[in-house]
């Protein structure tokens, strides 16, 4: 498993666009470098669908990413987040196919799950041994 860096300030911004009582959706921001993946932006793609449900829509994609082409964006997509508030820290059907999906970009994409409620994160990332599963603590730091 590869080591995971995320900026206290990404956090936060996660934390305040999550503060709300439905699902939200975001994509994660960073490179990777000799030492692991670092994500050092986020941005926000809100919630399309319902209350419990958020999908990542590809033209939402399609303008982040153009985003990035123009210099708008510094780094490049390493993942997404999502919140589940009231619901606990887990990776639901509908989340592993929006993470599979980012996949096929790279293997170093990671899911970061946040319930709001309790304050609490947890990161998933492709084991090549055994599918998508929880990061453990000692490969995350905050920065």
């Amino acid at each position: 498993m590869f080591n995971i860096n995320i900026t206290s300030t990404v956090l936060d911004r996660i934390g305040a666009d999550v503060r709300r009582p439905y699902e939200r959706i975001g994509l994660l921001i960073g490179f990777m470098l000799d030492d692991g993946l670092w994500i050092n932006d986020v941005v926000p793609a809100g919630n399309e669908d319902s209350d419990t449900i958020c999908v990542l829509s590809p033209d939402k994609l399609a303008r982040i990413a153009d985003d990035i082409v123009r210099g708008k964006v510094e780094g490049r997509i390493v993942g997404w987040y999502h919140s589940h508030p009231g619901f606990g820290l887990f990776m639901s059907e509908t989340d592993l196919d929006t993470h599979g999906k980012l996949l096929q970009f790279s293997p170093f994409v990671v899911a970061l799950v946040v319930d709001p409620e309790t304050n609490e994160f947890g990161i998933w990332a492709l084991d090549p041994d055994a599918g998508i599963v929880q990061v453990s603590n000692e490969h995350i730091r905050i920065v």
